[in-house]
């Protein structure tokens, strides 16, 4: 069965833990910066290896990108990895489990097939990455949750353990209402829910976020640097839409 809808989690999965440690390492990220600022080492871009996919179409196939690129592995990595075009929607929200920190540095979407992707730019939530799969023929989502850096590999089923409550259910199903369990082979826990979408005025232009990442400060701003970096210096990136008649959270 098809499974896992990422980006559309604007206030459920996984609530952050504040006591989660920042992201660690350089994992992605080339430069970006302009030559009047420093700019960190050349080094090869995070490449999808033989035998995965660099557009994964469901959480699975994410995990398993994850999973093959060089360890320790950060959101900036697999962001670097993917296949581009890449096709995002930022938003400034604050309104979420993953909020965004600023327009500056905002929650951006990244659109895979039926899956999304969801990343912050800077702040307490980059070390996180949100998983969204959109049921075809719906508009309800399988969701999960990862905390980065991986130093490991990780089991298919990481991603929902991490979102699931003890009583049953997810954090995700707090405010993604309607939740029900979902039969995938191989894999216990598995829940969906009602998917949402950003409200259009929380909207982030990406060509502002395009030029941040060409202007950026490696010295002062490093990680949110390497972030900008890993979505930008990699090739064209689009803005994409959810679909129309998704809800907003409010």
């Amino acid at each position: 069965m098809k499974r896992v809808f990422i980006g559309l989690l604007l206030l459920g999965c996984g609530a952050a833990d504040p006591t989660d440690p920042l992201p660690e390492g350089s994992s992605g990220g080339t430069g970006g910066a302009p030559a009047q600022v420093p700019s960190p080492p050349a080094r090869a871009r995070c490449q999808a290896p033989a035998g995965t996919t660099s557009h994964p179409g469901t959480i699975e196939e994410a995990v398993a990108l994850m999973n093959a690129l060089p360890k320790p592995t950060s959101v900036a990595c697999f962001v670097e990895s993917l296949a581009r075009p890449l096709v995002v929607f930022s938003t400034n929200s604050p309104f979420s489990a993953q909020p965004a920190l600023s327009s500056r540095s905002p929650r951006m979407f990244i659109k895979s097939g039926d899956l999304w992707v969801s990343i912050v730019i800077d702040g307490q939530s980059s070390n996180l990455i949100e998983f969204g799969y959109l049921i075809p023929n719906t508009l309800r989502s399988i969701k999960g949750e990862l905390q980065f850096p991986l130093h490991v590999p990780v089991a298919p089923s990481d991603p929902y353990q991490r979102v699931m409550m003890q009583n049953r259910g997810t954090s995700c199903g707090l405010c993604h209402f309607n939740e029900t369990e979902e039969a995938v082979a191989g894999i216990p826990n598995v829940f969906s829910s009602v998917a949402f979408r950003p409200r259009p005025d929380s909207r982030v232009n990406t060509e502002t976020l395009r030029l941040g990442a060409q202007t950026c400060d490696w010295q002062k701003e490093p990680h949110r640097c390497e972030m900008l970096s890993a979505v930008f210096d990699g090739g064209p990136v689009v803005e994409g839409a959810f679909p129309a008649d998704m809800l907003t959270f409010f």
